[in-house]
């Protein structure tokens, strides 16, 4: 064991002192729980798997609490931090409140994908919160343009997948891979240039999947949807160069890089093979469960971690991440579309800014509807039950729609987070990306006139018309104000946002779907 650990720490050393030259002074993280590093509840019903015991049993304290990663101690966004000597670990937005953000921000969050996967805060809702965070002008543009940013999304969306057919998981995997392009483009429209995107690694080795087989061999079932990911996802980031001057957004290639960890594992010292670390004693407990009366753990940890490749059922170890660091780093051929063999070479290149910066972003105007709009955005970027909501009016690009356009009196009925969430709702939701009426659909919500709750239940109009020009029906019954085709949603949250005479929005439990759609 003492000689594993000195590979390793070793190892530890060539990525920490493997890049001087760059100027890099920030790092982002966006995605799911293999960037995350605190950004779910410490307490509570909800409480997060990192900040129960034994995750963090490893780093930084082994004897202390843990740290909020998805892991026995750092995960990839920690091992960056140390490749580009940043002098302190940028800390969870959920708990950045008087932290020190000097080095940066991470807004990843477990469980969350594009959809609405296992965690309301999908990729979109933490983009905005980088994009409120950013109003206050925490950095300047030249170092905006010079930090580097980590999107990993790699898994959740497909978790929750419940198609059968190859036309469906097609379908699904380019709403995705659609949705990932998106956010990459709205982070370089924050100023953004240099981002490194995780494709997947090949889910049929995660203990997820080779429990079955006794952790011996990898299942053959969930392959396809990490290639086909890959594939899209390769096009995707192209196109964001492409179409952007000085963009420099590249893809950390993990499925190859853990597939070499996989098949070269005994000589670098992960003699476990594919059995996690920590595991369930039961098909139905995970690590970290514990019997709710007696809190007996329902749950074993291997002695030797630094022996496993995994941890838990799906996430690497703290030594695994940091050899696929290191590969990233140090090794050619891990690192796609880079103007540079290995990630050391690329950061080395970042030493000055690639391109004029713009001013900042100017507040915005209330005498057009863009305006109007933009304003009632800023106030739900605080609130984080419409975060998903919030995504899709912004992936509307209502702005430009609106353009120029006059300043109007409108209503809109704004799902939240639980009507997207809504299992009853998934069936429409799914067919309305599947055909393309984001837009139709989003339109929708939002009608002419201003009809706060007062004006609603004194009038009683019998329907509303929206900015598409369609009829959106009320009805009255006795539970509430319900709004559209066979009262399909109940207003929750009336009022929720309200600039009197001008705009007013109101909370929605479902949401509602044009007749022709």
């Amino acid at each position: 064991m003492a000689s594993m650990l000195l590979l390793l720490v070793c190892l530890g050393a060539v990525v920490l002192n493997s890049v001087e030259a760059q100027q890099t002074t920030l790092l982002f993280a966006f995605g799911d729980s293999y960037a995350d590093v605190g950004n779910t509840p410490k307490t509570g019903p909800n409480t997060g798997k990192g900040w129960i015991y034994p995750y963090g049993i490893t780093w930084p304290n082994p004897n202390g609490p843990p740290v909020g990663r998805f892991s026995d101690g750092k995960v990839q966004t920690d091992w960056i931090k140390d490749l580009i000597r940043l002098p302190v670990y940028p800390p969870p937005y959920l708990y950045s409140a008087g932290a020190d953000t000097s080095s940066g921000v991470n807004f990843a969050v477990a469980g969350s994908g594009i959809t609405l996967a296992n965690n309301p805060t999908s990729l979109g809702a933490q983009v905005d919160n980088l994009e409120l965070f950013l109003r206050t002008d925490p950095y300047s543009k030249t170092a905006l343009a010079n930090s580097l940013s980590l999107v990993s999304v790699v898994g959740n969306d497909y978790l929750a997948f419940k198609g059968t057919t190859s036309a469906e998981l097609f379908v699904f995997v380019e709403r995705v891979v659609s949705g990932i392009q998106a956010n990459l483009q709205r982070l370089y429209d924050l100023g953004l240039r240099n981002v490194m995107v995780n494709n997947m690694l090949n889910t049929d080795c995660l203990p997820l999947n080779t429990r079955q087989f006794g952790y011996t061999k990898c299942d053959n079932r969930t392959g396809p949807f990490a290639l086909i990911h890959n594939a899209f996802l390769l096009g995707a980031v192209q196109s964001v160069n492409a179409q952007n001057p000085g963009a420099r957004f590249i893809i950390l290639d993990q499925y190859s890089a853990f597939d070499r960890l996989i098949k070269d594992a005994r000589a670098y010292g992960f003699t476990d093979g594919l059995e996690p670390c920590c595991a369930g004693i039961t098909n139905t407990t995970y690590c970290g469960d514990v019997e709710p009366t007696t809190q007996k753990w329902l749950y074993t940890v291997c002695k030797k971690r630094g022996r496993a490749i995994f941890w838990d059922h799906l996430h690497p170890s703290m030594w695994a991440w940091n050899y696929i660091t290191e590969l990233y780093a140090n090794q050619p051929g891990y690192i796609l579309l880079a103007d540079a063999p290995t990630l050391k070479s690329w950061l080395q290149i970042n030493d000055v800014v690639q391109e004029p910066v713009g001013a900042p972003m100017s507040p915005p105007d209330p005498s057009t509807a863009a305006g109007e709009l933009q304003a009632a955005l800023d106030f739900f970027l605080g609130k984080p039950e419409y975060s998903e909501a919030l995504g899709l009016v912004q992936s509307l690009n209502l702005e430009a729609v609106l353009g120029n356009t006059p300043a109007q009196v409108v209503t809109v009925f704004l799902p939240t987070n639980n009507a997207l969430m809504d299992p009853a709702s998934r069936p429409f939701i799914d067919r309305v990306f599947a055909q393309n009426k984001v837009n139709e659909v989003g339109l929708y919500h939002v009608v002419s006139g201003y009809y706060d709750l007062n004006a609603i239940v004194t009038s009683k109009p019998s329907f509303v018309t929206s900015l598409s020009g369609q009829q959106v029906p009320l009805s009255y019954p006795a539970e509430g104000v319900f709004v559209g085709v066979n009262a399909q949603s109940k207003v929750v949250d009336p009022n929720v946002y309200n600039v009197p005479g001008r705009v007013v929005v109101h909370g929605i439990d479902h949401v509602i779907m044009p007749p022709n759609v």
